[in-house]
């Protein structure tokens, strides 16, 4: 997709995962794109959930191994919370039900698929399945969901961000994912842990969030990256590979280079 759409460049950033780099690499030697090895990473940071992208890591480092094992694990442990509010409304769904989930952080996709096992008929899932929200189920439920307050308090089991910043500081470039309406003051803070840029371009972003977040880049020295949040047609249809207004800075292409180069 990426060859065809005439890209130069790709980063695979899965979702508190890193399985698919290696395969990432042999492909984008294959169709002769330049790859970058990327991870997004759940933390928590004053009260509310931020996600950091870690770019131009050596796959296999045991730190981020070691990391994504105890988050997911204590996330996982918490599983019987999310079971216990999805009954409380009236859901069929078993302990068995949620172990299929998987490894990493629960989705829109592994809490929608799961509650479909024995709930397909229930009407509060048609508009997911088939109805007004069917266009993009997954995303429609996880938002929902969480308006409701079904994931309150499971965020706090996450790492706080600081300390995962100063981790992986020496270990990768670190990207603070789609920050919306942060502050200056937030990320003069968080440069000083590691932050070394913003995700100012995304299809989270409007065009004024954009140029807010290029203009704070500027002012606190912060490389721009972009990312189009592309997760598959099934899952943000609305969402296309390489959609974003803008390209990264070039001394952040530099940068992740460079830290690639060392590292390999």
């Amino acid at each position: 997709m990426s060859r065809d759409l005439g890209l130069e460049s790709v980063a695979f950033a899965d979702h508190m995962d890193v399985s698919s780099i290696e395969e990432g690499f042999a492909r984008a030697t294959e169709h002769g794109i330049e790859f970058f090895p990327g991870v997004e990473l759940s933390t928590w940071y004053e009260g509310t959930e931020h996600h950091l992208l870690m770019y131009s890591f050596v796959f296999g480092l045991r730190e981020l191994d070691e990391f994504l094992g105890r988050a997911c694990s204590g996330i996982w442990d918490s599983a019987s919370i999310l079971i216990d509010r999805f009954r409380g409304l009236g859901y069929d769904i078993t302990p068995d039900d949620v172990s299929r989930w998987g490894k990493s952080v629960p989705t829109g996709v592994t809490l929608l698929d799961a509650l479909k096992k024995r709930n397909s008929h229930d009407g509060r899932l048609t508009e997911y399945l088939s109805g007004p929200k069917a266009s993009s189920p997954y995303l429609n439920f996880y938002r929902d969901i969480s308006r409701m307050g079904l994931l309150d308090g499971l965020e706090m089991i996450l790492p706080g961000l600081g300390e995962t910043l100063e981790l992986f500081r020496e270990k990768g470039v670190l990207v603070l994912a789609h920050p919306g309406k942060i502050s200056e003051e937030t990320l003069v803070k968080l440069k000083g842990c590691g932050l070394a840029g913003i995700e100012a371009y995304s299809s989270h972003h409007d065009a004024g969030t954009t140029n807010h977040l290029v203009a704070l880049a500027r002012r606190t020295g912060l490389h721009v990256s972009a990312g189009s949040d592309f997760h598959g047609h099934a899952i943000k249809p609305g969402i296309h590979l390489g959609a974003v207004t803008g390209v990264p800075d070039e001394r952040l292409m530099a940068l992740l280079r460079e830290a690639l180069r060392s590292r390999i």
